[in-house]
């Protein structure tokens, strides 16, 4: 897949250090990220379903977004929400998905397009500590693969997509640390796109790597499963329908193993 050349704009002040395309997005500061955006937003709306990073869909002049502030998760996050360590703004992880997400989307990957990532200190331009956002172009008229599931059966030829599309992934050595059932999207075509790279990135492969997968994307699929097969059970709990078998998942290996060798 050709690469086409595509400017990246940087800027900086005392608090903030902004990550931007500067063809989706003109002149901003380097706090926008910040509640800044929200008052240059037409219309603005908390997306309280998947994730564990607070989200909002924006609708920002001639661009549909997606904004996330990047939040702590498990027990730590009782202590420490959404505040990290560091002075390096390239080793963010805001910076770090944006550059990688920026890649794969060059690559014809099925990602969000990124349009900006920013950290801000916190709580003064002299911390160690900073807060992180990152925003993407949205993928409209889309689903997750769990919400998928709990209306209605997926057919073979959609399984098999979504292995196919993985197998996308890791043919390049994209390595996704959180591969689940709400990281999946479908859209009305039923074509398939992986979200959310926080902490995700491209890892060096031999040539039997590929087609002899490595252990990382067998754990990869593992987790994925796990998503499935954990979301079924709750549903099942709550005499709820989720629409999920072994033989669906067979049929996405079979795809995986398939897809073998890029073309």
């Amino acid at each position: 897949m050709q690469r086409t050349k595509q400017r990246i704009g940087q800027l900086g002040d005392s608090h903030c250090q902004l990550l931007y395309d500067p063809e989706l997005l003109s002149h901003p500061a380097a706090g926008f990220l910040q509640q800044e955006i929200f008052s240059h937003a037409l219309d603005y709306q908390l997306i309280t379903a998947g994730g564990r990073g607070k989200a909002w869909f924006i609708e920002l002049e001639g661009l549909s977004a997606v904004l996330r502030a990047y939040q702590r998760g498990g027990l730590l996050a009782k202590i420490n929400r959404q505040t990290y360590l560091g002075w390096g703004a390239e080793q963010s992880r805001a910076f770090r998905e944006w550059r990688l997400l920026h890649t794969l989307y060059q690559l014809g990957l099925p990602v969000p397009q990124p349009v900006a990532a920013s950290i801000c200190r916190w709580p003064g331009r002299f911390s160690p500590f900073y807060r992180a956002h990152i925003l993407l172009k949205r993928i409209v008229d889309v689903q997750t693969l769990q919400q998928r599931l709990t209306k209605h059966p997926l057919d073979k030829e959609v399984w098999a997509r979504v292995g196919r599309c993985i197998r996308r992934f890791h043919n390049l050595g994209v390595y996704h640390d959180d591969l689940n059932a709400s990281n999946i999207l479908l859209d009305h075509e039923q074509r398939v796109y992986l979200i959310d790279f926080d902490k995700g990135e491209i890892r060096a492969q031999t040539e039997e790597d590929v087609d002899q997968p490595a252990p990382w994307k067998q754990q990869n699929l593992q987790r994925l499963r796990r998503s499935l097969l954990k979301q079924q059970g709750i549903m099942q709990a709550s005499q709820a329908s989720f629409y999920f078998n072994e033989d669906d998942w067979q049929c996405l290996l079979r795809a995986y193993k398939k897809q073998g060798r890029p073309v």
